[in-house]
């Protein structure tokens, strides 16, 4: 069982929309942000929704195959973006959390990010 309360502390400073799902996919933690930014989507009403059913089909099959991917122990993180055009992209990480050596869920964090600001080698 993740902690509700130690997911708040650990999340409180960090200034990216984060979602927490737990092994089944159920959305069990959305911080501040991640509230207001699925505001349209209903926000804090997604707490306890599949986290696929915010997702596109195409994307659905993508958090599947994550979900698959770590339950078989390979838990290196996802990462993804998507362009929004104005010189600026949504970077997305998908982080598998392990408690006591077993997978336990994913938080995904997502930022905005000016591609002027990128520094990557």
């Amino acid at each position: 069982m993740i902690d509700q309360d130690g997911l708040a502390s650990l999340f409180a400073g960090l200034r990216a929309v984060i979602t927490v799902a737990d092994e089944n996919g159920r959305i069990i933690y959305l911080n501040d942000l991640a509230i207001e930014h699925y505001s349209d989507r209903g926000g804090d009403r997604l707490l306890g929704t599949n986290l696929g059913d915010c997702h596109s089909p195409d994307s659905q099959k993508k958090i599947k195959d994550i979900y698959a991917r770590h339950r078989a122990g390979d838990l290196v993180p996802t990462r993804y973006y998507k362009a929004k055009g104005d010189g600026r992209a949504e970077s997305i990480v998908l982080i598998p959390l392990v408690i006591e050596g077993a997978f336990r869920g994913v938080a995904e964090v997502m930022w905005t990010e000016r591609s002027d600001l990128v520094f990557e080698t």
